[in-house]
């Protein structure tokens, strides 16, 4: 992984390339200068000696006429004689410029008359003699000849000059002068050097310069920093370097203060959300996009049964298992894919209990409200419930006023008839007649007492006293049907109660119990304190009530019994709501358990 320099590296790199780039440039462009001149120098200095021999030549052309038009003379005879003549002249030329060759081209002879032995070597080379003499017949001046290349760095090759020769206003050969390049390149070099050396120096030293104030500007910045980090004005001696950075100082400590007091306003807006949320009844949730919480209230974190868990960052489907099998999951992803609000009701079986759930889609996650509807759906019930048993209440005070009195009347002269009936048979009908005219006066005297609002004749009275004084006919229903009875009564004090009510309540809801248990198996009596008052509960081991059941439990006539006439739990909860006791119930596949809890007095 690489890291990005600071800008005051990059800019000491920037500024070491950029005067390194400026040097190599101007090393070429001056090197090219010296050699430049040095090669004009060295090509001056050989145009000297072409024309210096050229004027000799010009001298003594009256002899060299003599030998060259000599018939008796061979063209190697005549060249032997002309360097004959000349050899003395070219001598002194050779010593006065060691490094320096000459030579002279007869063009009427078409020969190289004489040379000092050099890079030429022209008489082996007849196409370049005919293209130099081409050249200066044509030009009538001295020529410069560049050969392999002189104005190379490789040290090759050769420069030499050719001055033409005439005689009588006709070019009769040319007169040179060559000497090899690589001199000139240690000439140019060293006098570069010279120059080099100096400016490397100069280059090294502004470069040191500029580092040592690019490091005071650093720290200078270093030091404006831990001003701003600090807020205080100790390195303010500091800034007396860079004093540009002072306006900017206080700007930033301006935006410095307004930040502080956005945060504090922030940070109390934040501290007044967290208290609102963790504060309501209901419970909040917060997800990302993976899922995974971002926060939960407390409420929330109490409906799963991680109180004390920090649930931050983890998957909302591990830690709340339950969900990712109900209706909520598809509801939820729903929420989030579509962006859509989402609402729904959720019954949770292992709480046995009901949520409402309101889930609202944002662009980073989801929020989910989630309240525990469980006691309002009781109330729903209840009320209904109530609803109903008022109806009754009206039917059962018609019935009681328009049916008892035909009833008894029949009741009377069944009973005067049978006293006078001679046959068997009829007073065995006459009995029968009598026994369910009282069987129907019970059913209205049960439809009294569901309709009843208060209790009648309450005292105080310690409900263990009137369970111990049931016990003996209880337990002997629980010996003819093949069961266990068992009582678990704790301390508790004695409550204002119609004892009559209390025995038929009792009676009705462990009779129940037994039906629903199986045989040898157990019904459980059991009293407590609570802090909302006195409970009495009485256990089962059945299967358990059905969730359709559930629904429709205390209304009167349905009942799941093929001889029972539906009264007998709603009698017992209009007795418990004429105690103001609170009638709760908790079932499951081990058995269900009744809890009726009466108010402290």
């Amino acid at each position: 992984m690489g890291f990005s320099k600071s800008i005051i590296q990059s800019t000491m790199i920037k500024i070491t390339l950029l005067m390194f780039g400026i040097l190599l440039i101007l090393y070429f462009f001056i090197a090219n200068i010296y050699w430049d001149e040095e090669v004009l120098k060295k090509e001056f200095h050989l145009l000297s000696i072409a024309s210096a021999l050229e004027n000799k030549l010009q001298t003594d052309y009256t002899n060299i006429k003599l030998y060259k038009d000599n018939q008796d003379l061979s063209t190697k005879e005549k060249i032997a004689e002309i360097n004959s003549l000349l050899r003395q002249d070219i001598a002194d030329l050779s010593v006065k410029n060691p490094n320096i060759h000459v030579g002279y081209f007869d063009k009427e002879m078409d020969s190289v008359i004489f040379y000092t032995p050099g890079n030429m070597e022209p008489e082996k080379n007849s196409q370049l003699q005919s293209e130099i003499y081409t050249r200066l017949f044509q030009s009538r001046t001295a020529e410069f000849i560049n050969e392999s290349g002189v104005v190379d760095w490789n040290s090759q090759g050769i420069i030499a000059v050719a001055v033409p020769l005439y005689h009588q206003n006709t070019m009769i050969g040319y007169t040179w002068a060559e000497m090899e390049n690589n001199n000139i390149y240690y000439l140019s070099s060293f006098e570069y050097a010279k120059v080099l050396v100096p400016s490397i120096i100069l280059w090294i030293i502004v470069l040191v310069v500029i580092k040592d104030n690019i490091v005071r500007i650093k720290a200078s910045l270093d030091s404006f920093a831990r001003t701003i980090k600090s807020n205080s004005l100790e390195n303010e001696e500091d800034l007396e370097r860079l004093p540009e950075l002072k306006p900017v100082l206080e700007e930033i400590r301006n935006h410095l203060e307004n930040l502080h007091m956005l945060n504090m306003e922030l940070e109390g807006s934040n501290d007044k959300l967290l208290t609102i949320m963790e504060g309501i009844g209901d419970g909040f949730f917060a997800l990302d996009r993976e899922w995974c919480f971002t926060y939960v209230n407390k409420e929330m974190r109490k409906y799963i049964g991680q109180e004390n868990v920090d649930l931050i960052g983890r998957n909302i489907w591990d830690v709340y298992k339950q969900l990712a099998d109900a209706p909520s999951h598809a509801n939820m992803k729903q929420a989030l894919a579509e962006q859509v609000s989402m609402h729904w009701e959720e019954y949770s079986p292992p709480e046995n209990q009901y949520f409402q759930y309101h889930a609202y889609p944002f662009k980073q996650g989801l929020t989910v409200f989630v309240r525990n509807i469980t006691e309002l759906k009781q109330r729903d019930r209840e009320m209904q419930r109530l609803e109903r048993l008022n109806l009754i209440g009206q039917m059962a005070a018609g019935i009681s006023h328009e049916v008892r009195n035909p009833l008894s009347t029949v009741r009377g002269f069944l009973q005067l008839l049978e006293g006078q009936s001679d046959s068997k048979l009829k007073t065995e009908y006459m009995d029968l007649m009598i026994t369910e005219i009282d069987r129907a006066n019970e059913i209205l005297t049960d439809f009294l007492s569901v309709a009843k609002v208060s209790p009648d004749g309450t005292k105080e009275e310690n409900i263990n006293n009137v369970i111990n004084r049931l016990y003996p006919m209880l337990q002997a229903d629980a010996y003819n049907s093949g069961k266990e009875l068992i009582l678990e009564l704790n301390d508790v004090p004695s409550i204002n109660l119609n004892e009559s009510e209390i025995r038929q309540l009792i009676l009705n809801l462990v009779r129940n119990a037994l039906e629903e248990t199986a045989e040898k198996g157990k019904v459980y009596i059991k009293t407590y304190q609570a802090e909302e008052g006195i409970v009495l509960a009485i256990k089962d081991h059945g299967k358990g009530i059905p969730q359709s059941v559930q629904d429709t439990l205390g209304t009167p006539f349905i009942t799941t019994k093929e001889n029972g006439t539906g009264l007998g739990l709603p009698i017992s909860l209009g007795i418990v709501r004429r105690h103001q006791a609170k009638f709760e119930f908790l079932t499951g596949e081990d058995g269900t358990t009744f809890f009726i809890t009466f108010p402290l007095q």
